[in-house]
């Protein structure tokens, strides 16, 4: 009978390998699980030396990312093969093999190599900041410990779905008035440059006093004609300080308050973050993990300057003894209804739910909230372009009468 190489987990977490002989692969896998073991690989042993041989994986700078969607994917493939009894090594080489972009075919090799090598998995997903949340290192590294692979991926998976979606959303509701708003920018710049110029040649021939609008007009429109060479070094200048600026803590505090007190999308974004701060708590609180670990990892994956001051806040004060909510209800980024529901869940036992639950109700109201946006938006936006159009139209136009006036005389 074949030799077989092994390495797996016991129930503590622990890392075991060694040698066992079997009839086949599946043998050897059905044996080690009846010994209350969790293999990460298993491999004829001239495979195993030859995969040694190749030796660990050192990560260089610039490692290639996965996108969230390939991250979506990877996980919900891991987990439908980790629950149909597919050692993790196999899963991890058998996703590597069949992806076609050569970026999640690197990042999935190069963790699989690590996990041949005797790394975790979770040790694996940490190498790869880039690629993989907290989040899923956090919940990976609980279910090592607890044996539960299957049913933490799938709760991490539930989590990146609903991350995805809501972030789809509000990036397709911010989409629309940013291509309209540019499209008005774009009708302008051609009006100023293309047709007022014919314009002010003709109006120049008659002699006649124009009106302050039109000539105002006509000023701007000269200035971008001859002078376009310096609109663009403004331009370049304003757009490579601003974006100097926002990676400054001042400067991305200033976006992230702007962000938030914008009407109309600052309560999207409000809700937003504090829906997937919630979102996360609940999840990792609900598989097992410590509060405080999961508030500081909140913290950690929070883009938003000011929630994260608030995770941070929450973090200190549960360290100290007092309850998650306590500092939430000193907070005007978080409601008092949603501060107390989550002070009787702490008092009922029930936080973990509960936290879920508020986040499902957050992004439904996220989703009427974007509705709702859109509608308003859409008549704001074209009143805007016409307000603009009509606006050069008129300074075209009043000039007319002046000199109908001149030819009478």
């Amino acid at each position: 009978m074949p030799t077989f190489i092994f390495q797996a987990r016991d129930n503590s977490g622990a890392l075991a390998s060694g040698s066992m002989v079997a009839d086949s692969l599946a043998a050897a896998i059905q044996s080690l699980r009846a010994e209350g073991k969790y293999p990460t690989s298993v491999a004829p042993a001239d495979e195993a030396q030859a995969g040694q041989k190749s030796g660990g994986l050192a990560f260089a700078f610039g490692t290639p990312r996965l996108t969230r969607k390939d991250l979506l994917q990877f996980v919900t493939q891991l987990q439908i093969m980790i629950e149909t009894g597919v050692t993790l090594t196999e899963a991890l080489d058998s996703i590597a093999v069949q992806a076609h972009k050569p970026a999640m075919k690197k990042v999935i090799g190069d963790v699989c190599r690590c996990v041949q090598g005797g790394d975790s998995l979770s040790m694996a997903f940490s190498r790869q900041k880039r690629s993989f949340p907290q989040l899923l290192v956090a919940l990976v590294a609980a279910s090592e410990k607890s044996g539960l692979m299957a049913r933490l991926l799938g709760r991490a998976n539930d989590y990146l779905k609903d991350e995805f979606d809501t972030i789809r959303r509000v990036r397709g509701a911010l989409t629309y008035p940013a291509v309209m708003l540019t499209f008005a920018i774009a009708v302008t710049c051609f009006l100023m440059t293309f047709v007022l110029p014919k314009f002010t040649a003709i109006y120049a021939s008659k002699g006649a006093e124009l009106p302050m609008l039109t000539q105002m007009l006509m000023d701007v429109s000269g200035f971008m004609i001859h002078d376009w060479l310096f609109i663009l070094i403004g331009l370049a200048v304003v757009i490579g300080g601003g974006w100097q600026y926002l990676r400054t803590k001042s400067g991305w505090r200033l976006y992230n308050y702007v962000q938030l007190n914008t009407p109309l999308i600052g309560p999207i974004f409000l809700k937003l973050h504090l829906a997937r701060g919630i979102r996360l708590i609940g999840t990792m609180a609900g598989s097992g993990i410590n509060l405080p670990e999961c508030v500081t990892t909140a913290e950690e994956l929070c883009a938003n300057f000011y929630f994260r001051d608030l995770w941070h806040t929450v973090s200190q004060q549960i360290q100290t003894g007092r309850q998650l909510s306590e500092p939430l209800f000193q907070s005007a980024l978080v409601p008092k209804s949603i501060a107390q529901m989550l002070h009787s869940a702490e008092k009922g036992g029930r936080l973990a739910a509960v936290m879920e639950q508020i986040s499902q109700f957050l992004e439904e109201e996220l989703k009427e909230h974007i509705v709702n946006m859109t509608r308003y938006i859409e008549p704001l936006m074209i009143t805007i372009m016409g307000g603009v159009i009509g606006t050069v139209a008129l300074a075209l136009m009043l000039p007319i009468f002046t000199i109908s006036k001149v030819i009478v005389k």
